[in-house]
């Protein structure tokens, strides 16, 4: 007997019997509901719901053959009534990411590990990079490694990138400390598909070496955001932030690595939100939806 898992996300404007309706959709469609998150924002009025669930993709001992196009079908009508948008995602089906980098190599690591682990539910098919500095690190974990050109100016820059994006058929981008600013009309391309990791600090510590900027104003926390990144700097919906607190006795050096640990923390759990699907974006904001 072969079971599958999917994976369905919905969102629409809140009201009564949503909930019962799609489960009883994915029951009749032979559906075995094994984790389901749901809340409604109630200063929007919007739900939102993530369901995960087993099927069968033979018919044996009883159990009902699960179709896919049957049950578009049937949750077809069913969005229709209610007005919800949602996708329905095969877990066997993995997302392809393409990793963007410089010569900050502490986020690339933990990325590569992580998914090495199978912390990660991607694939990692190409590194890409505007120095030579990472690509010892490329070859480690058997992945092609690519240096751009960004002499030639940024937009002959990004067409490279996104040529490359297009051979390798990628669908999302994690920038993992990318030290260059993509252009409007690259992340509208790419809107809701690139992850970006930051220091906490911003928009406070702006420019070069945030961290010595923190140690020169005595801060006393130190964190990271993970985000999509969109057309206004470091201003993209977020996904996941956490902090450290930091003594007045720390030095500069200290934070810097303190800093590393919670970028490479935040960056990979943003990442595996993202393809847990638990992220809902909503009138420019995010919902990180679980149980």
């Amino acid at each position: 007997m072969s079971e599958k898992i999917y994976t369905l996300t919905a969102t629409c404007p809140d009201q009564s019997g949503l909930i019962s309706s799609i489960t009883n959709c994915i029951a009749a469609n032979g559906g075995n509901i094994i984790n389901l998150a749901q809340h409604t924002a109630v200063d929007i009025d919007t739900f939102f719901c993530r369901i995960q669930f087993s099927t069968f993709s033979t018919q044996e001992d009883g159990k009902q053959m699960f179709s896919p196009a049957s049950f578009t079908a049937d949750f077809a009508e069913i969005a229709g009534k209610y007005n919800i948008n949602w996708k329905i995602y095969d877990k066997s089906v993995k997302q392809r990411m393409a990793v963007l980098v410089s010569k900050t190599s502490h986020c690339l690591y933990e990325v590569l590990l992580k998914h090495g682990d199978g912390q990660l539910d991607c694939e990692i098919p190409v590194i890409i990079s505007n120095h030579p500095d990472l690509c010892s690190i490329a070859t480690e974990f058997h992945i092609p490694f690519y240096q751009i050109d960004t002499l030639k100016g940024k937009e002959a820059c990004e067409k490279d990138i996104q040529a490359l994006l297009e051979e390798y058929k990628i669908d999302v981008v994690c920038m993992a400390r990318y030290m260059q600013i993509l252009t409007p009309e690259f992340t509208r391309r790419w809107e809701n598909k690139v992850i970006n990791i930051h220091h906490g600090f911003l928009p406070a510590f702006k420019g070069a070496k945030p961290y010595d900027q923190a140690w020169r104003k005595g801060v006393k926390m130190i964190g990271a955001t993970a985000h999509f990144a969109n057309e206004d700097l470091d201003q993209g919906p977020i996904i996941f932030q956490d902090v450290v607190r930091v003594k007045d006795t720390n030095s500069i050096r200290e934070f810097v690595e303190i800093g590393k640990d919670v970028e490479r923390r935040v960056l990979v759990e943003g990442l595996k939100k993202y393809f847990n699907h638990n992220v809902f974006i909503c009138n420019g904001r995010t919902f990180v939806i679980e149980q």
